[in-house]
């Protein structure tokens, strides 16, 4: 698996005619105990794994949620869920943990993540993500983030997380 690259993210959203804010910012490699504001509404972004490890959800909710992984699973039909290692989503998106972002799903070629989004986003504010660095955040319209996934063939489910 090739690494992703921040590069790759801009040209992704050049493409798609994506415009954004780019905010540059200490490394965050996790929503807990920002030293700083970001404009917008901010999301986080779990990727985990069924039981058996046949399927794979990335999981996109507000960042003052908790994701309770039992109520998820019992949501997406599933058994269980666990987080996946950080050599399973290095292999699988080319990012490592504490820079996942869905601008990385360009590298699930085989279409294996499910994206879930959690209802309680604003579906008509912004979101903000990073471009496969943890030292930036790009703060995009919701909409244009529906076209990403919709461009690199990941489809989201709606649930009420």
């Amino acid at each position: 698996m090739s690494q992703a690259t921040e590069q790759e993210a801009y040209d992704l959203l050049s493409h798609l005619k994506i415009s954004y804010q780019k905010v540059d910012h200490p490394a965050i490699t996790s929503v807990k105990n920002l030293t700083f504001d970001l404009p917008g509404p901010q999301v986080k972004n779990l990727l985990l794994k069924s039981k058996k490890g046949k399927q794979i959800y990335l999981v996109i909710l507000p960042d003052e949620k908790q994701a309770d992984l039992k109520k998820l699973a019992d949501e997406l039909s599933e058994k269980r869920l666990s987080f996946l290692s950080e050599e399973q989503m290095t292999q699988l998106l080319g990012v490592p943990a504490g820079t996942l972002t869905p601008l990385a799903l360009m590298h699930d070629t085989k279409n294996q993540i499910q994206v879930v989004i959690d209802v309680a986003i604003d579906q008509k504010d912004t979101v903000g993500f990073h471009p496969n660095v943890n030292t930036t955040t790009l703060i995009i319209d919701f909409v244009d983030f529906q076209k990403i996934l919709k461009y690199l063939n990941h489809p989201p489910i709606f649930e009420n997380l």
